[in-house]
């Protein structure tokens, strides 16, 4: 269809082996050797980040086609901290929406997803933090209580510094390893349910499919940060949130009711 060596047969044949190295990932999740983390090396071309990007935009644009008439349809609308958002002076909402949220999120999610004990620590220490001072809150556990909140926090971060430093070249896991593919799905999964609070509704299984572009991009993110390194799923984050912050913007504006 195309010469072997025009720019669209050339453009057409990256973006069928993105397509295609990201579907064999996916397929069959795996972690890069050991020695390929420790050096930092990356198993692909930075240049592909642009054809896994648009991959990306074209699976979710492909999503918005199909759910965005259901949403008008059925009167899905945003949650108040949702619409709350998007009405304060656009630096703020470019500030917390397309730097600060993606930082934190990929953090939260992905930064830990290569299995290196230097990064699988902190994310426990945090999940460890989260877990006993919600125990604190909702169940009453006198533990936390008699602490405090800042030096209970102060001694996790402290076991979690001496830990880090003790296990700061040993290898990933094996036990990682083995569990890495339903690891990298569940975040993924997880990180496109936890989106459902974006919308506003009493059934929240009803509004599911509606977190399916936040679901797709804890696949492709979550390959970026295996396949490329650590910072291209937070660039690639940034730069998503980025064209869905304008996009929603513009659908405010015409159709205020949404809010």
């Amino acid at each position: 269809m195309f010469e072997p060596n025009s720019t669209i047969g050339w453009a057409t044949g990256r973006l069928t082996a993105t397509t295609h190295d990201l579907l064999t990932f996916l397929r069959a999740p795996k972690l890069p050797d050991n020695d390929v983390q420790m050096t930092g090396q990356m198993t692909g071309k930075p240049s592909d980040l642009i054809w896994l990007f648009l991959i990306n935009c074209m699976i979710v644009a492909a999503i918005a086609i199909v759910l965005f008439p259901i949403m008008l349809a059925f009167d899905v609308s945003m949650s108040n901290s949702m619409a709350g958002l998007f009405q304060r002076p656009v630096w703020q909402l470019l500030l917390i929406v397309v730097i600060a949220g993606p930082i934190v999120e990929e953090l939260m999610f992905r930064s830990w997803l290569s299995g290196s004990p230097r990064l699988l620590i902190p994310f426990f220490g945090l999940i460890l933090w989260m877990a006993l001072t919600y125990s604190y809150e909702q169940l009453g556990w006198p533990g936390p209580a008699a602490m405090g909140t800042a030096p209970l926090l102060a001694v996790i971060a402290g076991a979690v510094l001496i830990c880090v430093i003790a296990f700061w070249k040993r290898p990933v896991p094996r036990w990682y390893v083995r569990i890495f593919p339903l690891i990298f799905w569940i975040q993924a999964l997880l990180f496109g349910s936890v989106h459902i609070f974006n919308y506003a509704g009493d059934n929240p299984a009803a509004l599911l499919p509606f977190v399916l572009p936040q679901t797709v991009g804890g696949l492709i993110w979550g390959y970026a940060r295996i396949r490329y390194g650590w910072w291209t799923n937070i660039v690639m984050h940034m730069a998503y949130n980025l064209i869905a912050t304008s996009g929603l913007v513009y659908v405010l504006l015409t159709r205020p009711e949404l809010l």
